[in-house]
């Protein structure tokens, strides 16, 4: 005889730990990636001028001073690095494809350690490796995904 299913199984109440802690891991760095972003846009009230000129103007003098690359590679990283992380935070804190954001979050904490290390700023490198690992524990839990707007 088949048996019933437990109408209390879909309950939040009834969740595992498992699923708890992904939700807490994927809260966290939705937000993070989200507040990171943002940031970069903020010196005293929020504006396109802050990114340009604040924030993508000074890594762009600190990679010149402090590596020997060409701009042509971190330029259009540096401009485009903020809006990702908006877009991602986004999709990763409304649940829209999980999975692939925090995999594209994975490879953003690469590329942002992998930079950091270029410049010397180990105490940066080693934030961002908590980050990564964080990231790692959210993937490994994404199968305990209740709430996702879209898969």
């Amino acid at each position: 005889m088949p048996k019933k299913p437990n109408q209390k199984s879909g309950s939040f109440l009834y969740w595992s730990a498992e699923t708890w802690a992904f939700l807490s891991l994927r809260l966290f760095l939705a937000l993070k990636f989200l507040t990171a972003g943002l940031g970069k846009f903020n010196k005293d009230g929020y504006s396109f001028s802050n990114l340009y000129e604040g924030f993508v103007a000074g890594q762009t003098d600190n990679f010149a001073t402090n590596t020997n690359l060409p701009a042509i590679p971190y330029m259009p990283y540096l401009h485009g690095i903020a809006y990702f992380e908006i877009l991602v935070g986004a999709a990763l804190l409304l649940g829209i494809k999980t999975k692939y954001a925090l995999a594209l979050m994975s490879l953003t904490y690469v590329s942002i350690g992998y930079s950091l290390m270029l410049i010397d700023n180990f105490d940066g490198t080693a934030t961002i490796g908590t980050y990564l690992l964080l990231n790692a524990a959210a993937l490994y839990f994404v199968r305990h995904n209740k709430c996702e707007l879209l898969r």
